[in-house]
């Protein structure tokens, strides 16, 4: 489920954004392409994962774009990403299916202590098509993209013990687990572009990321300013 506390700002900012200067006179004119740099911020889904990665997350992200017009109808956009994700119950969970949620099902007194941290690092090119009016754009394109992602997991293991009671018990020292995944994702991805100033522009955008076919798919909800060379 998406988280709301991470996604409604966002959102809610772009939304206001639009109703309160998407029809105002302003200087700066859409029509005419120029070089824009933003700094973004909004929600990440982690998808495109190993077995061995958390994924089904949303988190917030902050980076950086750039577009840099193809004449008057198309453009080139890049945007560079990071989004960190972290998960106090760890790799074992008890409603997990694996063999460490067992113990914590017959023992539901001890506290599990386990930590995933999971760090995203994305860069997402891209080719648009730009429907250009005054003081708007309307984008719509995709492109090949980079996706990383490492965990670092600090957990306790479980195991029988030698005396063959057959009953789990809990190391007493921590265990440091790392793994990492990269994808060459497909991306799709729509959005506006509204003036705020004669050089100052509002981006609100979506971007949809196919990784394998056999995992879920990433998504981005990108809230940017911008300022137009």
């Amino acid at each position: 489920m998406v988280h709301k506390r991470f996604l409604d700002r966002p959102v809610l900012l772009s939304a206001m954004a639009l109703l309160l200067f998407g029809w105002a006179p302003l200087g700066a004119q859409q029509r005419e392409p120029a070089v824009e740099l933003y700094g973004l911020t909004g929600a990440y889904y982690f998808g495109n994962r190993a077995n061995v990665l958390k994924g089904g997350e949303w988190n917030p992200l902050a980076g950086a774009g750039l577009l840099i017009p193809l004449g008057s109808r198309w453009a080139v956009l890049t945007d560079g990403v990071t989004s960190r994700l972290e998960v106090n119950e760890g790799l074992h969970g008890p409603y997990d299916d694996h063999p460490y949620s067992e113990f914590y099902r017959v023992n539901p007194d001890v506290r599990n202590e386990d930590v995933t941290n999971q760090r995203l690092i994305a860069v997402l090119p891209s080719i648009i098509r730009l429907w250009r009016r005054d003081r708007f754009s309307i984008y719509l394109g995709g492109g090949l993209g980079w996706e990383h992602q490492r965990q670092l997991i600090r957990y306790r293991p479980v195991r029988e013990p030698t005396d063959g009671s057959g009953r789990l018990v809990r190391a007493e020292g921590f265990v440091d687990s790392r793994d990492s995944v990269s994808a060459a994702p497909l991306l799709f991805r729509a959005g506006m572009l509204v003036n705020l100033a004669p050089r100052i522009v509002l981006r609100a955008g979506y971007s949809h990321i196919l990784g394998y076919l056999d995992t879920a798919s990433s998504r981005s909800l990108e809230v940017g300013i911008g300022y137009r060379f």
